[in-house]
């Protein structure tokens, strides 16, 4: 018994045996878009000629997105939080029956995501006076902050309510009488 494995790549031979052509184009979204969050990514396939897409499979940088979509109307959830801010490029490939395999052209989106939500709180403790000292007059209270994001200013507070303003640089310090 002998087997004979072929591969069959879309070429003009096949448009000759009359078997026809599949042409797939990224639907959304539209190249030069800037995209945030989680979209949705669709892709359209015209078929030339007597064949069935099996699938599509889309491309992020020419990785596989998704598991390919294997049912009308074709389309894969993009999270693009997990993908770096800048230029991406995104593609279709619609594969029919027979294995052969279309491409789309390319589109270039940007993704442009907000920084990552802050959920380390700053640390703050008072430098001057140190603690338990018997202090009296006019005194300089100091402070050092700092936090994993930058430290916007530092408030100070007796017994719960302000004293004096917010101090944006450092070192911070506040007057107290």
């Amino acid at each position: 018994m002998i087997f004979c494995w072929i591969s069959i790549t879309p070429s003009p031979a096949l448009a000759q045996l009359g078997l026809g052509s599949l042409v797939v184009n990224i639907a959304s979204p539209a190249s030069g878009s800037t995209v945030s969050g989680s979209i949705t990514v669709s892709a359209s396939v015209t078929i030339v000629g007597a064949l069935t897409v099996a699938g599509v499979q889309f491309k992020l940088d020419g990785a596989n997105l998704g598991a390919e979509d294997t049912s009308s109307p074709y389309a894969v959830s993009w999270d693009t939080t997990r993908t770096g801010n800048g230029s991406h490029t995104l593609s279709a490939v619609a594969r029919d029956l027979l294995g052969v395999r279309w491409t789309s052209d390319s589109v270039t989106v940007t993704v442009s995501n907000g920084p990552p939500p802050d959920t380390t709180p700053p640390t703050v403790s008072i430098t001057s006076p140190s603690s338990g000292s018997t202090v009296s007059g006019t005194i300089t209270v100091t402070a050092s902050a700092s936090d994993n994001v930058g430290v916007a200013g530092v408030q100070f507070k007796l017994d719960g309510a302000n004293l004096g303003g917010e101090d944006t640089s450092s070192p911070y310090s506040v007057s107290w009488n």
